[in-house]
This record gives C-alpha cells, structure tokens and sequence, in this order.
C-alpha cells in the first residue's frame, strides 16, 4: 500500500489531495537511541501545566469558598485514586504471566534489547488476558511493570511488538507512569455517584494524554528505526489485523481530507478536544508529519 509517489522524496515534498496538504518535515528526525528525551512531543509539557493550573485554580476556589467539606471529600477521593494506582503494579504481578528468558524468550529479547538502547531502569513485562489494544506501562520507581494484553501478541509479529513495547518503555522514560501515579492513575475506579469526579480530571488532562501518547509513538518508531512498521502496527491495532490487506494509502489521505474541512473538521476537533486517545488519523498523520515517509513505504 504505497504512501507516497516513488519520485518524491519525504524530506522536501508533501503529500496533497485536493488541496489539502499531509506535511512532511524538510529534515525528517536523525533516529538515534541517545536522543530518546529529545524527541518528546513539544506540546506535552505545557500541556501538563495547563491542566495543573487549571486544578490548581479550583483548589483555590474550594479554598476561597471555605467549604471544607467538599475539601475534604476531595482530597479523601484523590488518596483512594493514588493508593489504587500505586497498588496496580503489583495487582498485575499477580495477574499476570512474567516475560523472562525462559518463558516468552522472543519477547523477553526484544524488551532487554530497548531497554538498553533506551536506557530505561529496570522493567518487568506480564502478559495477561486482557482485551485493550493497548501495552500499559505502571510504576513510580524501579522495578516498572509493563502490561502486555494477550491480544497485541495474537495480533502483531515480533517486529511490530516492538513498536507497541517501544511506546511503554518510552512513557517510562519520560517519566509519564510517575505522572500518572501522582495523578490518581488514568483509569481511576470510583463509585458511580463520584465518576464525576474522575470525568472532570479527565477533561482536564485528555490534551496532556493525548501529547504523553504522541511522546510514546515517537518512542515505538525509534524502537522500530523506521516509521513504516509503527504505522502497520498502528494500523493492525486500530483496524483489525486481518484487515490491513484491504486498506490503501490513498484511501487513507483522502479520508484525512475530508474530515480536516467544513462542518465535519468543527466536528473532529470537539472530539479530539474532549478525548484522551488521537483518533486513527490524526495520529498517523502526527507519525508521519514528525518522522518523514520513504517514498517507496509499502504497508
């Protein structure tokens, strides 16, 4: 599935459909494992400041109202957030199948191989049941722990496993499970009748999550050398692995063009606003804007 014409190259041309242009840098990124922290998305931090201003501001109004109750059930909701986010790491130790040299020898290779291109502390990987096309990655300090669902194995080779597991040993790396834990954990359990508490939090911080998982993609395509086989992950992830066959590049653009335009972009940008995840496109657009396309890449 080609992406691009065979005489363009992806350091000085763009991909254009009707008017609309897929930017490609002029200088695609030099893809070097020292450089792992240089490649942070560069919105992700003051993204983070918003949002910590933005609870700041209403801490500070709770405090100017002098309603200690509601003070107090907050900071009591935030302990029971933090304590179930610290408890995490080791609920999936418990859960899960440990990756080690003798059991998933494949994937253990693969992890210690990042690990030690990344630099990244000490990791242990779990396997378990879990249907999320998603690799978690938890912990405040070494060990960290990285959950790999059974369904990423099911559906992804070795080499687009280690997009998947390039991500979480990035977010480890820039220190995005710390932020998490301190945070209450992004996927808080509280009763019904306090979700609210959690809908508010995640408002907040959906634009800080959406970067932190742009972070992590840059991550997986270092992890990769390459962006060809992290979109053909992605894809895989997204669409279903028995489906890629059937999609085509241009297919893929003309769709970005379309909902970049009209009614339908004020449209996407309300649920890119209000959502924690990039959508599909977006996101291979962002992989492809920052790390360049070789014009011959066949997914």
């Amino acid at each position: 599935m080609p992406l691009a014409g065979k005489n363009k190259t992806a350091h000085a041309d763009s991909i254009n459909r009707s008017g609309w242009r897929l930017r490609l840098p002029d200088q695609p990124p030099v893809l070097e494992d020292s450089r792992l922290l240089e490649y942070r998305h560069p919105s992700e931090r003051w993204l983070l400041v918003l949002a910590l201003a933005l609870i700041a501001m209403l801490v500070i109004g709770g405090l100017l109202r002098r309603d200690k109750d509601i003070l107090f059930a907050g900071v009591a909701i935030y302990l029971s957030m933090l304590v179930t986010s610290i408890q995490a790491k080791t609920y999936y130790r418990l859960q899960g199948a440990e990756v080690t040299p003798t059991q998933f020898p494949a994937i253990y290779k693969i992890v210690e191989e990042l690990r030690q291109r990344f630099r990244a502390p000490v990791t242990r990987v779990f396997v378990l049941r879990k249907v999320r096309f998603q690799a978690d990655a938890f912990g405040l300090a070494p060990p960290y722990a990285i959950v790999l669902p059974h369904v990423l194995i099911d559906s992804l080779d070795l080499d687009e496993l280690r997009y998947v597991l390039g991500q979480a040993l990035g977010h480890i790396c820039f220190g995005h499970t710390r932020i998490a834990v301190l945070m209450g954990g992004e996927e808080a359990s509280l009763p019904a009748i306090l979700s609210w508490v959690a809908w508010v939090r995640d408002l907040i911080f959906a634009g800080y999550w959406r970067a932190e998982l742009l972070s992590g993609d840059r991550a997986g395509i270092l992890a990769c050398e390459g962006v060809a086989k992290a979109i053909r992950a992605q894809l895989k992830i997204s669409v279903g692995t028995n489906q890629v066959a059937g999609i085509r590049g241009e297919d893929l653009i003309e769709q970005a063009f379309k909902v970049s335009h009209g009614l339908t972009r004020l449209q996407a940008i309300l649920i890119r606003w209000r959502s924690p995840t990039p959508p599909l496109i977006p996101r291979l657009e962002a992989m492809v804007e920052w790390a360049g396309l070789p014009p011959s890449t066949q997914l």
